[in-house]
C-alpha cells in the first residue's frame, strides 16, 4: 500500500514555557542588536550588573526560532520556514525536529533525495521518534528503494512490537519487493499475537495463491474455517473450491456446515443440487432445486437463470426433461411476473406437446408485447396443433398477417382453414401467396406444395400433378401423397406405368391400407390387367372396416358387372 507522505504531520510538542520564552527573549532573539549607547545587549547587561546570556538562553532562542518556522510552515510561508529551519540547524547541527520538518518541506517540493538525507539526519539525532522512521519508510517506498524500506519497517516493528498496523505495513513492503515469503512470515508474527483471524488468514491465502501454492492457500482457509465454523460465506467458499477440485466428499462436508448454520440460506440447496448432479444423483439434485426454488428470496428471474444454467440444452429437453419441466412449472406457478417469461414457458410447453397450455402462454406474452413475430407464429402453431377454436385461429392468423404481411405462416394457416372448409380456390390463392414470397431455407415449402396439390386434386384440376411432383421431391416417403399422385394420374389416364410403380411402392410400404390397394387395383384395370386387378380390389374390400362407396364401385367395374 503506497503511503501518501503529505499525510504524515510532524509531532513536535512545545510546552507553554517555550511560548513564554519567546516573549521573554524578544530582544535576545534579535541576535547582535545594539543599544542606544552602541554597546551590544550583552555588554549593556554586564555594565548594568546583569550576567551575559547562558547556554540555556541559547537553547530557548533556538526553540523560539523553531516555533516561528513551524508557524510559517503551517500558514503556507514555506520558503521562510525552510530558511528559518536552516538557521536553526546552523545554531544546532543536531536538531532532529528541524531536520524532520525540512525533509517534509523538501518532499512537498519534489526534492526527494534531499528529503531522504534530512530524514536520515533526523533519525540519527532522534532515534526514538517513530514518526521520523515512518516518513523515511514512505520516501524509500516512493523512490522504489524497497529493501531499504523493509529495513526501516523492521526497525519500526522491533521498536513498537504491539502496534499491529506496523506489521501489515511491513508485510506490504515485502510484497512490493516481491518477497512473498517475507510477507507471509510477517503475517505469521501477527497471528502469533492475536490468533487466527479473517483479515490475516485471507491475506495469507491470497499471497499463497500468488505464489502458485493452492495447497497452502486452501490450508489457510481451512484453518480459518475451523476457527470460525459458523461462518457461512467461508464454508461456502471452501465447498465451492473442493467442488472445482472434484473432491466431492470434502465439498459436501462444508455444504452441510452452511446448511446447519443457516437452513434458510437461499443458495445452499442450489449448491447441494450441483453437488448431487456431480456425484450422479439427478433425483436428489432435483429435490434440492425444489427446496431452493421454494425460497421467496429468489425472484422468478433468478430461479430461471439457475434452472437454465443447471441443465444443458440436451438435458433440459432430453434426459432430464421430466425434472426440468416440473421445476419450470413450479417456478411459473410462484412467479411474481409471469408475463415476462410467458413466451419461454410457452416454448417449453410446446416441446412437451402441451399445445393448448402453450397457446395460453403465448397469448399472455402478446398482451404485453405484440411486436414479436416468432411469438405469433408459435401461437398459431400451438392453436392449430391443439385443434382449438377454429374461429379464434382464423382471427389470430388474420391479425398476424396484417401485422407481418411478409411472413408466410399466417397465410398458410388461413389456407389450411379454407381447405378444411372446402374453400379450395381461396386456399390455393393463400398458398400461392406463400409460394410467391419464397421459402427461406425451405421453410413451409413442402407443406405449401402439398396444400396446393390437394386443393387442385379436390377441384379435379390437372395442375395438381405439377405440385404433387414438387412435393414428393421434397418428401419422397409420404405414401399418402404418393397414392394421391398415382390416383390422379390414373384419373387423367396419364403415365400409367409411372402411376403403377408409385402405387406398388405405397402398398409395399403399407400392405394393409385398403385405399392404397384400391388405387393399385384401379391402375391395373386401366392397363387391362383385370385378373390381377380383381385380386387386389377384393383384398382391399376385405381390409375395409366399413363400406366405402368408391371402392365398392371399383370392384363392380373390375368384375364387369
Amino acid at each position: 500500500m503506497t503511503r501518501d507522505y503529505r499525510h504524515i504531520r510532524p509531532v513536535v510538542h512545545y510546552t507553554m514555557w517555550m511560548l513564554v520564552a519567546v516573549a521573554a527573549l524578544t530582544v535576545a532573539a534579535c541576535g547582535g542588536s545594539r543599544t542606544a549607547t552602541g554597546k551590544s545587549a550583552s555588554q549593556a547587561a554586564a555594565r548594568n550588573g546583569r550576567p551575559p546570556m547562558t547556554t540555556t538562553d541559547e537553547k530557548l532562542l533556538t526553540e523560539a526560532m523553531l516555533i516561528d518556522a513551524k508557524m510559517k510552515q503551517e500558514t503556507g510561508r514555506k520558503d521562510e520556514a525552510r530558511a528559518l529551519y536552516g538557521k536553526v540547524l546552523q545554531r544546532d547541527a543536531k536538531n532532529d525536529a528541524a531536520y524532520y520538518e525540512s525533509s517534509i518541506l523538501m518532499t512537498e517540493s519534489g526534492m526527494i533525495d534531499s528529503a531522504i538525507h534530512y530524514a536520515q539526519m533526523a533519525i540519527s539525532n532522534g532515534k526514538n521518534n517513530v514518526w521520523y522512521k515512518l516518513h523515511l519508510a514512505t520516501l524509500y517506498q516512493y523512490t522504489g528503494q524497497n529493501k531499504k524500506c523493509i529495513d526501516v519497517w523492521e526497525q519500526i516493528v522491533k521498536e513498537n512490537p504491539s502496534v499491529l498496523n506496523y506489521y501489515y505495513e511491513l508485510s506490504n513492503a515485502y510484497v512490493t519487493d516481491g518477497n512473498i515469503k517475507g510477507a507471509i512470515s510477517t503475517l505469521n508474527r501477527v497471528e502469533k499475537m492475536v490468533g487466527v483471524s479473517e483479515e490475516v488468514s485471507l491475506q495469507k491465502a491470497k499471497l499463497w495463491a500468488y505464489e502458485g501454492r493452492p495447497d497452502k492457500e486452501l490450508a489457510e482457509i481451512e484453518k480459518l474455517a475451523e476457527a470460525m465454523p459458523n461462518e457461512v460465506k467461508l464454508n461456502g467458499t471452501l465447498a465451492e473450491t473442493y467442488m472445482k477440485m472434484k473432491e466431492y466428499d470434502k465439498a459436501k462436508m462444508y455444504y452441510d456446515r452452511v446448511l446447519a448454520a443457516d437452513p434458510n440460506d437461499e443458495y445452499i440447496h442450489i449448491s447441494l443440487a450441483d453437488y448431487y448432479k456431480a456425484v450422479g444423483q439427478p433425483r436428489k439434485a432435483y429435490e434440492e432445486l425444489k427446496l431452493g426454488f421454494a425460497q421467496n428470496k429468489l425472484s422468478t428471474k433468478n430461479k430461471l437463470q439457475v434452472l437454465t444454467n443447471f441443465y444443458s440444452n440436451d438435458e433440459f429437453y432430453g434426459i432430464h426433461s421430466k425434472y426440468a419441466f416440473t421445476l419450470l412449472d413450479i417456478i411459473m406457478q410462484q412467479s411474481d411476473d409471469s408475463t415476462s417469461y410467458a413466451a419461454f414457458y410457452g416454448d417449453v410447453l410446446m416441446r412437451q406437446k402441451k399445445y393448448a397450455k402453450a397457446a395460453q402462454q403465448f397469448e399472455l406474452a402478446l398482451t404485453v408485447d405484440s411486436s414479436k413475430y416468432e411469438v405469433w407464429e408459435a401461437l398459431l402453431i400451438s392453436e392449430m396443433q391443439s385443434e382449438s377454436d377454429t374461429a379464434q385461429l382464423r382471427r389470430d392468423a388474420l391479425r398476424a398477417s396484417s401485422l407481418f404481411p411478409l411472413h408466410p405462416m399466417p397465410y398458410y394457416i388461413q389456407g389450411v382453414l379454407a381447405y378444411d372448409n372446402k374453400e379450395y380456390e381461396e386456399a390455393v390463392t393463400l398458398a400461392k401467396r406463400c409460394e410467391q414470397m419464397g421459402f427461406s431455407n425451405g421453410y413451409l415449402e413442402a407443406e405449401t406444395y402439398n396444400l396446393i396439390a390437394e386443393c387442385y386434386n379436390r377441384m379435379d384440376d390437372v395442375r395438381s400433378l405439377e405440385y404433387y411432383e414438387k412435393y414428393l421431391k421434397l418428401q419422397p416417403n409420404d405414401m399418402g401423397a404418393m397414392n394421391s399422385y398415382a390416383y390422379r394420374l390414373a384419373m387423367e389416364n396419364k403415365e400409367l406405368e409411372k402411376a403403377l410403380a408409385m402405387s406398388k411402392q405405397t402398398i409395399d410400404a403399407q400392405p394393409n391400407n385398403p385405399y392404397f390397394r384400391d388405387t393399385y387395383a384401379w391402375i391395373l384395370h386401366l392397363m387391362g390387367n383385370d385378373t390381377e386387378a380383381l385380386k387386389q380390389i377384393e383384398a382391399a374390400v376385405k381390409m375395409l372396416k366399413e363400406e366405402d362407396e368408391e371402392i365398392m364401385k371399383h370392384q363392380e367395374v373390375i368384375k364387369g358387372k
